[in-house]
């Protein structure tokens, strides 16, 4: 079933880069990545995005089923860019963007095996989560300034909770004019992950946390799609998977006038000691996948 949906949750920035082709033609062809061996009966959702008007990008939707040897195919009237996301049972899922270069695009997903993981603990942040962003659960590293002293709050991946004690925290940002510098625990550590290291998602790739090369403090750049985490017992690590946008709040508080600034992130933590960090649930949205509020 088509259907036709504006997205509202951001902003699109308009260029002449995105001038509709006409009469698109998709194909592909989902495959197990271990084998090269075509996947039938994957489910694959496919977005193509179009100029509604000369301020607005919307997409058609096309929810479609892989055949006896892997192929799925789909026409759209128009567009400028195509997205694809696939899943499939004992699959992790995949995705891929692409803008058109011409009328014609052909594109094959290669899905990784899944695999148990029932220690493993995990938070991915969620629009209830956003909207009451000062519930206990929702994880922030951020710099509070009011009275012109700041406050730090970081981490404790052990009470799963963000706190002003730092010396019960795995990670936090340096107390600074803005917030540039995460630092650790002496026993932990961090390694970044950069945005051009991820093929799809975060979320599914970099399964394992590292044995060596973690940092005790780090100054972000902007290209950062997360980290992987040693906390601070030195023997358990967790992912982080920062969440599109940056705390930039004020108001008032106690009488005086405050402003919170960080970021918000989902996370996987492995509490039994191993570093397997794989992401064990495979059936998700496609739709909220690919438009990728919070699956980064």
């Amino acid at each position: 079933m088509r259907t036709l949906l504006t997205i509202s949750f951001f902003t699109l920035t308009l260029t002449t880069s995105c001038q509709d082709k006409q009469n698109i033609k998709v194909t592909g062809q989902v495959k197990d990545e271990l084998t090269g061996e075509p996947i039938p009966n994957a489910e694959v959702v496919v977005l193509c995005w179009y100029m509604n008007n000369i301020e607005d990008a919307s997409f058609r939707k096309e929810t479609l089923i892989t055949d006896k040897v892997g192929n799925f195919a789909i026409k759209f009237d128009k567009g400028h860019q195509v997205d694809v996301a696939s899943q499939a049972v004992g699959f992790l899922p995949a995705r891929k963007y692409t803008k058109l270069e011409s009328n014609e695009i052909n594109l094959d997903l290669k899905l990784k095996r899944d695999k148990k993981n029932e220690t493993l603990i995990s938070h991915l942040m969620t629009t209830a989560d956003f909207i009451a962003v000062t519930g206990k659960a929702t994880p922030f590293l951020k710099l509070r300034t009011q009275n012109k002293k700041i406050l730090t709050f970081g981490f404790d991946f052990a009470t799963l909770t963000s706190k002003v004690d730092t010396l019960n925290c795995d990670l936090w940002f340096k107390i600074e004019s803005k917030p540039t510098t995460l630092v650790t625990n002496k026993s932990g550590g961090i390694i970044p992950i950069m945005l051009n290291e991820i093929k799809s998602s975060l979320l599914y790739e970099l399964q394992y946390a590292p044995a060596t090369g973690y940092q005790k403090s780090y100054m972000l750049t902007g290209q950062e799609e997360g980290f992987i985490i040693k906390c601070r017992d030195g023997k358990t690590y967790a992912k982080i998977i920062l969440i599109k946008g940056r705390i930039d709040i004020s108001g008032p508080i106690n009488g005086s006038t405050f402003r919170d600034q960080g970021r918000y992130f989902s996370y996987l933590y492995q509490p039994n000691g191993t570093t397997d960090l794989t992401y064990p649930k495979t059936k998700i949205d496609l739709q909220d996948f690919l438009v990728d509020i919070w699956y980064r």
